[in-house]
């Protein structure tokens, strides 16, 4: 880590402002380690139960953007309620960031693989190496309160490539949950930086819905009930979710998956439109298992994520309420105007939720970004200092990079 003094009074964040919760920090720390700006988070988590202060998942983070942006950090410890992070001016090359090869971000816990690459990927999109990088996470792959990897898979990576990410690749080498006995798993990522500004970008026609897909991942013997639920929910709801009284059936798919747990369920409904949006609800059942009640847990199952997505259907918009969120710092950093349609609930605009909000208010405290009433934000077009530097490239600094472990 860097130990050279910096002059720059580090920005103050208040760790219970809105949500209150890991959001602030991981988006906090994506922009500091970008930017350069040095940041002070006060009462980390203090709107969570348990006394907040970070976790295992949230310390990953510090410690991964820490190592990459050679930042110097006090309060990088489990449970600690404060941080200064202070990322050094000039990074060496050799330092810049975990690349390609077997580098890997280790967790002794189903802490989520997919809230630590919420916190990296836009240091590593935007940090301007020529070369893919590929990064290795152990964690939870499918937990409780956090993105599952179906739906970072089918959902958020569809929409950062329409947005103009490069696609990203995702290899699932074991599946990690936080339900039934907690199993850490190990997910690889193969990310491409951009090689320029990112443009602004355009989400206001969502179009009509074409498809719906199910992945399910449950008990073995649970397969028929599933399918059965599902295409009798499919057959009571199919004008609502397709907006006509057609065959269903040609427009909805289904994925069953073995989840080798008879205490773990899950379900991601999926619904595609004719401009080619992705708006997702999902649910990992986190209820009670008990012997005499384990036929009411699919129905319950499908009704809760069924509900969910029409909601998302109905208002209209572009984005689900979990994608709007995670758009947030790719439109403060983008160049010129970006907007995301959030859509309509009896004439009224829907509002972000708190996890957006937060993003939000944490891009206006640290890079001066205003988001307005329907979803638009003016980004600063942001620029890594490497891109268009051919010297610099993920092979060159692989070599000093592959030893690197971090774990929590």
């Amino acid at each position: 880590m860097a130990s050279t003094p910096q002059t720059q009074t580090p920005i103050h964040l208040d760790g219970t402002t809105l949500e209150g919760g890991g959001q602030l920090l991981r988006v906090a720390l994506g922009l500091s380690s970008l930017t350069k700006k040095p940041i002070n988070i006060t009462k980390i988590r203090g709107k969570r139960s348990g006394g907040g202060g970070l976790k295992a998942q949230h310390l990953t983070c510090v410690q991964w953007l820490g190592q990459a942006s050679n930042a110097n950090i006090n309060g990088a410890d489990i449970k600690s309620k404060e941080i200064t992070f202070i990322p050094s001016k000039t990074v060496e090359r050799s330092n810049s960031i975990l690349t390609v090869g077997d580098v890997r971000i280790k967790q002794s816990t189903p802490g989520s693989v997919n809230l630590v690459l919420q916190a990296i990927l836009p240091y590593i999109i935007f940090s301007g190496v020529q070369t893919p990088i590929r990064i290795c996470i152990d964690g939870g792959t499918n937990v409780s309160n956090s993105p599952s990897i179906d739906y970072v898979v089918q959902v958020l990576i569809p929409t950062l490539e329409r947005i103009g990410i490069p696609h990203i690749d995702v290899q699932i080498h074991s599946r990690g949950w936080s339900q039934g006995s907690a199993t850490v798993g190990s997910v690889t990522y193969t990310i491409s930086p951009l090689k320029e500004r990112l443009s602004a970008f355009q989400l206001l026609d969502r179009g009509e819905i074409v498809g719906v897909t199910a992945t399910i991942i449950a008990p073995k013997d649970t397969e028929r009930q599933f399918r059965e639920e599902l295409d009798f929910m499919f057959e009571r709801r199919q004008s609502r979710i397709f907006g006509d009284t057609g065959d269903h059936d040609s427009r909805v798919e289904t994925a069953f998956e073995y989840s080798h747990h008879d205490k773990r369920y899950y379900l991601l409904l999926v619904a595609t439109t004719s401009t080619g949006m992705k708006l997702g609800r999902d649910w990992l059942y986190d209820r009670g298992v008990r012997a005499g009640k384990l036929e009411q847990i699919i129905p319950t199952v499908v009704k809760k994520v069924s509900d969910d997505l029409l909601a998302e259907i109905e208002h209209g918009g572009c984005v689900d309420e979990y994608l709007r969120d995670q758009l947030v710092v790719f439109q403060a950093l983008a160049k010129g105007k970006s907007q995301v349609y959030g859509g309509k609930r009896n004439d009224v605009l829907m509002e972000p939720s708190l996890h957006a909000k937060t993003a939000q208010w944490v891009a206006k405290e640290m890079i001066d970004v205003e988001f307005d009433d329907e979803g638009g934000c003016k980004g600063i077009g942001y620029l890594s200092h490497n891109v268009d530097k051919n010297d610099v490239t993920g092979d060159d600094i692989a070599k000093d990079l592959e030893n690197m472990n971090i774990s929590s």
